[in-house]
């Protein structure tokens, strides 16, 4: 099965092949903005994480996650780099071949990788932010940590080998993705592209949509739970004390998690779902035409959707940027503009 034929298209067959064109124009702009905006916001993260004194468990999750934005950032840059050569746009025959473009190969070995890893850390920090409320930090023991190093990159290196050594990484015509690489969209891929798509992706990020929000469900659930009882029986606390006689450092860390449970909340709608739910919607809908052409008016939403994707699936570096660097430091510096007001 091919995915190549997705649109319908005026022009006239050539040597009985259907040729259809791709407009990129829009699409590498607001890639190369996006990407451009994630490779710094990355640097500034780790330039913070190198100046920050204590470097919580926290802060090590991020720095990890954003170093997998950042690698998915500059493949996509890449990505960029390759389409711009192609002009205007890109003139496809149906059916499409299965050339192999080596700059394509590796782009696409590279966001495969970052992606994956990618989801792997953005769970690790939700379950990290539970197991905190519930006052465990077993995930922060030396053990843990390495295997947590060994999953979150050992994995998606192998995923995207194997990947590699079945030759599925290459063009695909934004097939269900922006303007870079990703699976060849043609007939000789076995099973399907699909499947790899699944396999290189989109499986485990439908497992993140569905995974960490009941992980922040079960931490909502709990929250109430503490505080119902802690409104039935006032005088019990979790430390058996009063709130009169709650030490100054007990009140820290008390807002240090609301901190922690606001940008959980962040990550959940800001950095999972807004900047990732459009390629969803695109491999849904390339899914569900398996192949044949698309109507014109889901071929129009197919577009808008790109351009959604284009600055979505490489913004995640700057939206990290923007939660943990940008708007703390906005807030203390309106919070001490207030002070000296006062």
């Amino acid at each position: 099965m091919s995915g190549i034929k997705r649109y319908y298209d005026d022009q006239p067959s050539v040597q009985n092949k259907t040729t259809y064109s791709i407009d990129y124009r829009p699409s590498l702009a607001l890639t190369g903005l996006s990407s451009s905006l994630s490779v710094i916001g990355s640097l500034v993260i780790f330039l913070s994480f190198y100046k920050d004194r204590v470097r919580s468990f926290t802060f090590r999750i991020l720095v990890c996650l954003t170093v997998a934005d950042f690698l998915n950032a500059v493949g996509n840059i890449l990505g960029v780099i390759r389409y711009s050569r192609f002009g205007s746009s890109l003139v496809i025959t149906q059916p499409s071949s299965c050339d192999k473009d080596n700059l394509c190969v590796s782009q696409s070995f590279i966001t495969v990788v970052a992606s994956l890893s990618s989801f792997w850390w953005t769970f690790l920090a939700a379950l990290n932010h539970l197991l905190h409320y519930r006052g465990s930090h077993c995930l922060e023991s030396r053990v843990m940590w390495i295997l947590s190093h060994t999953v979150g990159w050992g994995i998606p290196l192998l995923i995207a080998t194997v990947a590699l050594s079945f030759d599925v990484l290459g063009e695909g015509f934004s097939a269900g993705s922006g303007p870079w690489c990703w699976i060849k969209d043609c007939e000789s891929i076995k099973p399907s592209p699909i499947f790899w798509m699944l396999i290189t992706g989109k499986a485990w990020e439908i497992a993140a949509y569905l995974g960490i929000p009941a992980i922040y469900i079960v931490l909502k659930c709990q929250q109430y739970c503490r505080y119902r009882k802690n409104s039935r029986f006032p005088r019990i606390s979790g430390y058996q004390q009063s709130y009169n006689s709650i030490s100054q450092q007990d009140h820290s860390i008390n807002q240090v998690s609301h901190s922690e449970d606001r940008f959980g909340i962040l990550w959940i709608f800001l950095y999972l779902y807004v900047t990732r739910v459009w390629g969803s919607a695109r491999f849904f809908i390339f899914v569900g035409h398996n192949g044949s052409p698309y109507l014109p008016v889901v071929d129009k939403v197919d577009k808008v959707l790109m351009y959604f994707q284009s600055v979505g699936d490489s913004a995640q570096a700057f939206v990290n940027f923007m939660g943990f660097v940008l708007l703390p430091f906005l807030y203390k510096c309106c919070k001490q503009r207030n002070n000296y007001i006062l």
